[in-house]
Formats: C-alpha cells, sequence, structure tokens
C-alpha cells in the first residue's frame, strides 16, 4: 500500500513539475532530405517545408487483336474472306506520337496436304488498296480512358479459287510501334 502511495506521488511531483517547465525551441532547420523535415521551431512563427512531387508515366496501352480470323466463303464462288478487329485503350503515349499498326505476312494460306492459296488484306472490304507486307493497318491515338478508341477492321481474301478441301491456315503478326504524329 506505501508503495502505491509513493507512486502516486512521484506522479503528482513529475505532472506538476512539466506543467511549470518553459517551453524552449530554436529556429526550424528544413532538411533537405526526402520526406523533408521541420525540427526545432519557434512556436511564435510560421514554419514550413517543401516536398517534389513526381510522376514517371512510361508509354504504354492494351491492345485487342483477334486470336483467330475464319474466312467464309462468298456466295458460292469458291472466294473466301473474314475480317476482325483490332482495339487499344488506355493509350498513353509519349506527347506528339501515335500508335501504329503493321501487317506481317506471307499471304500464303498453306494445307496440310501441301496445297495452298494466295490471300490479300485490306483496311476495307472493298480491296481497292491491298496491303503489302509490314503495310500499314492503322493507327491509334492517345486515349486515356477505358472507352476503346475507334477499332481498325481488317479484311482478308483469298486471290486464288479454292480447288481442294482442307484446312488450310496461315499466321499473320501485327506489330504495334510509337511513331511520329507526322508519320503516315
Amino acid at each position: 500500500m506505501k508503495n502505491k502511495k509513493f507512486v502516486r506521488t512521484l506522479t503528482a511531483i513529475a505532472l506538476t513539475a512539466a506543467m511549470a517547465a518553459p517551453i524552449t525551441a530554436s529556429a526550424a532547420t528544413i532538411t533537405g532530405d526526402v520526406p523533408s523535415k521541420v525540427t526545432g521551431g519557434d512556436v511564435s512563427t510560421e514554419q514550413s517545408g517543401t516536398t517534389n512531387l513526381n510522376l514517371n508515366a512510361e508509354a504504354m496501352y492494351i491492345v485487342t487483336i483477334p486470336a483467330t480470323i475464319s474466312l467464309s466463303e462468298v456466295e458460292s464462288s469458291a472466294i473466301y474472306q473474314g475480317s476482325g478487329q483490332i482495339t487499344a485503350n488506355r493509350v498513353h503515349l509519349d506527347e506528339g506520337k501515335k500508335l501504329q499498326v503493321t501487317l506481317e505476312s506471307d499471304f500464303q494460306l498453306d494445307a496440310e496436304l501441301g496445297d495452298s492459296l494466295t490471300y490479300e488484306a485490306a483496311t476495307e472490304d472493298s480491296f481497292s488498296q491491298p496491303l503489302a507486307n509490314e503495310g500499314v493497318v492503322g493507327h491509334f491515338a492517345a486515349n486515356i480512358g477505358d472507352t476503346p478508341d475507334t477499332p481498325l477492321s481488317i479484311y482478308f481474301r483469298t486471290k486464288d479459287k479454292l480447288t481442294y478441301a482442307g484446312v488450310y491456315s496461315d499466321t499473320v503478326t501485327f506489330t504495334f510501334s510509337e511513331v511520329d504524329k507526322g508519320k503516315a
């Protein structure tokens, strides 16, 4: 019991002494470390510090290409065609740039048993301007929202008439690159 009374008395003396002690502070020192620190300071003087705010936004984009495009016969003509769309959203590019899409292909559909068909690709279904290997399919502008930009349509059509039944296939590669806005 005497210990509790002694501890209470000691605590009361310490609190009274703390309340009576004068508050002293020196002039503030602001260091250049991040984050900035304000130390010391006169209570009657306003103090401030600064923080550098940085954002390093790398160029990025989300592009969706068709996994497969199936070709169908055009009105019993033995010519086959099909189409797909390429979309892009959240296109963040360097200033003055756009996202260019090109197509790489040998334009040859090969069958499992050795037959082949030549085909062409175009950005409109009239095929008035077929694409060459490494030809430009189109461009996407910077688009910071989640809404995709206007999709790019790509059309494929066989140039040869189908002679033999079978599974014909080819791999088309789409390449995406950041180019100057002024480039066609």
